[in-house]
């Protein structure tokens, strides 16, 4: 992603760049008319000044009243023109920045989502497309239009005395400079407002999104405490921006009006040394007041710019932050054939903790089922994390079937690994579509099949609506068993050659557990298991157990062999049999 505001939005217009040339084009003829209206007008005055009234003189003011109506006719054309372009252009610029910007935002690794609120970053690309869109418009109508303005004016201006223009234009530098440098003390107000205002966004949508732990922990007036102090803080900000921008816009309509006077004068010396006629006065003074007005609307334009700017700018610096897992250059794709795991020599540690893994080793081969076991943060979690590539290791190696997964795309990794959680995700969809997920081509034959050997069709047929059945935020409308036996109707229609269970069973009643581990026993069939467990009674079907303590192995064996050791997995299973860690 660019560096830049005007790279990041010039990255997306200039796809269209022949379509925005056309546009100005017809602005620029646009304002010719208008400014032909002016000389018309003019002319018709210089006409009426000479006190004739024959024929001829009726004439002439007749030709010129019909290049006034041309002029007015055309206008209109190329007005109705510009918006059916508009209209071609605004979906492609805004569509795709806001595809992109949802790529971005999934490119992004585990701990990067770990560290920012989803509401922030979701806040972060609405205020990107929203600025963007209302600069497109800012740029087009508040600038453009009046500089072209301004421009015209010059010329028409030119046919009377070009030493005029010269005199105008070195007024009007003087005055833009001091103009811009004023109203660029608003930008870095604004960039503080949208970051105060999306980190309020933020905080909005974390709580509302927990709103059955506020409730549980009876934590209302806090969390409203906390949102209303976030709220207040943008709100100084936004007062200060205002505050700001309102003493700005004061002294700018003084500067205008000082440079309107600076031309008035500039018109009546010209008129008295240079023997202007009247019509050329009012030629003048006409366009003079109309380039009043189009200094109003660049003065307005500066100030909307650095704020809309300032927005964009507070976005782009949290989404330009790097992205720590990335492809490889050249990335092949994943082909698994026996699925064969291997961690060589392999080293990792958290941002700012100790080397977690450091020379760690484990060979799993091709359809074996192993089960991890450990006390919390003994890296078992982790270990699956850096299998499935949310975080990318420091020194060593991952393969499977002998490929560095490090070299290959993150996409044809992850679709040869299924993951089943304690608590899985599911999207507030339909019943089928979230089964669907693991594989969207599936179809309704399969996603039946697939929840039938789930042991969640039955369940499924009892619902009013049936797979069509919508399952809440995060499937709050389903019991703990029901969302694990969903995620598994998923990863069963994915068929991925490696399976992950992460406590898989661990928070769900005995009734359920028998369900899911029916499930289970079938999905396992064929595939390499690595299954992660604190129930060790869930892993006796296992080929081997590894037991971790400190991002170490300090144990491996089958269940039975490791009792017979009577070491560390002995003392675990041990102590759960007699119910000290149910």
């Amino acid at each position: 992603m660019e560096d830049s505001v005007f790279k990041f939005l010039w990255r997306y217009a200039r796809k269209l760049k022949w379509l925005c040339l056309l546009m100005v084009i017809m602005m620029l003829f646009g304002q010719l008319f208008s400014r032909s209206t002016n000389w018309a007008s003019a002319q018709i005055v210089e006409t009426i000044s000479q006190g004739k009234t024959d024929n001829e003189t009726l004439h002439t003011i007749i030709r010129y009243l019909l290049l006034t109506f041309f002029c007015f006719f055309m206008q209109s054309v190329l007005m109705v023109s510009a918006r059916f372009l508009d209209m071609k252009f605004m979906p492609y610029y805004i569509g795709k920045m806001s595809q992109d910007l949802f790529t971005w935002a999934h490119k992004h690794s585990t701990s990067f989502f770990a560290e920012e609120m989803a509401g922030n970053v979701a806040g972060k690309i609405k205020t990107i497309l929203s600025n963007s869109e209302s600069l497109y418009y800012h740029v087009m109508q508040g600038f453009l239009v009046p500089l072209l303005g301004f421009l015209t004016a010059f010329v028409f201006i030119g046919t009377i005395s070009w030493s005029l223009v010269l005199w105008l234009s070195l007024v009007c530098c003087v005055f833009a400079f001091v103009q811009i440098r004023i109203r660029s003390s608003i930008s870095p107000l604004s960039q503080r407002k949208a970051k105060l205002m999306s980190e309020s966004n933020g905080i909005l949508v974390d709580s509302i999104g927990n709103s059955d732990l506020v409730k549980n922990c009876a934590n209302f007036f806090y969390e409203r405490r906390l949102y209303y102090n976030s709220v207040r803080q943008a709100l100084k900000a936004v007062r200060k921006e205002v505050k700001r921008s309102a003493g700005v816009d004061a002294l700018s309509r003084v500067i205008n009006d000082s440079m309107m006077i600076c031309f008035y004068l500039l018109t009546v010396y010209y008129w008295y040394y240079k023997n202007l006629n009247v019509g050329d006065v009012v030629l003048i003074l006409s366009l003079l007041s109309s380039m009043a007005q189009a200094t109003m609307h660049l003065g307005f334009f500066f100030t909307n710019y650095v704020m809309l700017v300032g927005g964009i700018k507070d976005g782009l610096e949290l989404l330009n932050k790097a992205c720590d897992v990335k492809d490889v250059k050249g990335a092949g794709v994943l082909k698994v054939t026996d699925g064969k795991i291997e961690f060589s020599g392999m080293d990792y540690h958290y941002k700012t903790a100790k080397a977690l893994f450091s020379g760690f080793n484990l060979s799993i081969k091709p359809g074996e089922k192993i089960g991890l076991v450990g006390r919390s943060g003994a890296g078992k979690s982790t270990l699956v994390k850096l299998l499935s590539r949310y975080y990318d290791v420091q020194g060593g190696k991952i393969c499977i079937d002998g490929q560095n997964i490090a070299a290959v795309t993150q996409e044809s990794l992850r679709q040869n690994i299924a993951l089943i959680p304690q608590d899985p995700s599911l999207f507030n969809r339909t019943i089928m579509e979230n089964i669907r997920y693991g594989n969207t081509r599936a179809t309704d034959e399969e996603v039946y099949e697939a929840a039938r050997k789930a042991y969640i069709h039955d369940y499924i047929m009892t619902l009013p609506q049936g797979y069509q059945s919508k399952v809440g935020e995060r499937g709050v409308m389903l019991s703990g068993g029901e969302r694990q036996r969903i995620a598994i109707a998923r990863a069963i229609l994915k068929n991925a050659p490696i399976l992950i269970l992460d406590e898989a069973t661990s928070a769900l009643d005995s009734e359920s557990e028998h369900y899911i581990q029916e499930a289970l026993r079938d999905l396992m069939k064929g595939k390499t298991v690595i299954a992660i467990a604190h129930r060790l009674s869930t892993l006796k079907e296992m080929n081997k157990i590894v037991v971790m303590d400190k991002g170490k192995i300090i144990e491996s064996g089958s269940h039975a062999a490791l009792l017979r050791k009577k070491g560390a997995y002995y003392n675990f299973y041990t102590m759960q049999s007699s119910g000290f860690l149910q």
